[in-house]
């Protein structure tokens, strides 16, 4: 990931392959609903059948989730971020910018490389609030 500032368009301009994983995100959301809907029409009264629309519950309620909670764009004014957080999942850490609109924007960066020190004096420069 490489996170560049265009001083002639006052833009963030963030360089990396977030474009693949909305693409994966839908082609799997597109494939579980599917999936769930056709068990759901060929069983009918065994415990298939409730985890059939159990899934499908969960794989449109993560369509919605990766539609309207996800920011895909590759380029943001600075006024647009609201700040850096880092949210740890399974003992992972990852790292976001939050937008003001309430989305949020996920950064392929990992504590262990050096891309981390340059995204955090990035937003210092720039003024981008750090955490929450």
């Amino acid at each position: 990931m490489k996170i560049n500032y265009r001083e002639d368009l006052s833009k963030i301009e963030i360089i990396d392959n977030i474009k693949s994983q909305k693409i994966n995100g839908k082609i799997f959301s597109v494939l579980i609903i599917l999936s769930s809907g056709l068990n759901i029409i060929n069983n009918k009264s065994n415990l298939l059948f409730y985890l059939s629309i159990v899934l499908l519950i969960a794989s449109i309620s993560y369509a919605i989730y990766i539609l309207t909670q996800k920011s895909y764009r590759s380029t943001y004014n600075l006024n647009e971020i609201s700040s850096l957080k880092a949210v740890k999942i399974l003992n992972i850490t990852y790292y976001r910018f939050q937008l003001i609109n309430k989305k949020h924007r996920d950064l392929e960066v990992s504590e262990q490389h050096t891309s981390l020190a340059a995204l955090i004096d990035f937003c210092k420069q720039h003024k981008i609030k750090i955490g929450d």
